[in-house]
């Protein structure tokens, strides 16, 4: 059942560092947030009207303070990875890095703050992800 969840978010995750890669340099990159977003407007609106739902009204009334930080928060990601991109990073580890310290920071935001079990394999695990952070930062 997360098979394809999870498929979906490794094949999204490419194209879209892919395209974060081919945004044209010369454009400003807010402009090409623009575009994205519109483009993901008019796709996610497409998607709601094709899957079921209550109401528009009633659904923009179920969000609260998490939908705007995700947005802002798609912002900096977007931001963060055309800044790399055009920074000179490479498509083959800026990727994988700051998913590598994602992980690391969701670690303990999740024991924290959610009481998620942090336990001594995980700590190890984390102190080798960020020994392989160093590795591909200086390889």
């Amino acid at each position: 059942m997360i098979f394809f969840p999870i498929m979906l978010a490794v094949i999204a995750n490419v194209f879209y560092h892919i395209a974060s890669k081919s945004i044209c340099a010369e454009q400003n990159a807010f402009m090409g947030l623009v575009i994205n977003y519109a483009t993901a407007l008019v796709a996610s609106a497409i998607l709601f009207f094709l899957t079921p739902h209550d109401r528009i009204f009633a659904e923009v009334m179920r969000s609260n303070w998490a939908c705007i930080v995700m947005g802002l928060s798609i912002t900096g990601v977007e931001v963060g990875f055309v800044m790399i991109y055009r920074g000179g990073g490479e498509l083959s580890t800026a990727s994988l890095i700051v998913s590598i310290l994602i992980a690391v920071a969701m670690l303990f935001i999740g024991g924290f703050f959610y009481h998620e079990q942090i336990t001594m394999t995980k700590i190890i695990g984390a102190l080798m992800c960020l020994i392989g952070v160093i590795l591909l930062s200086y390889g």
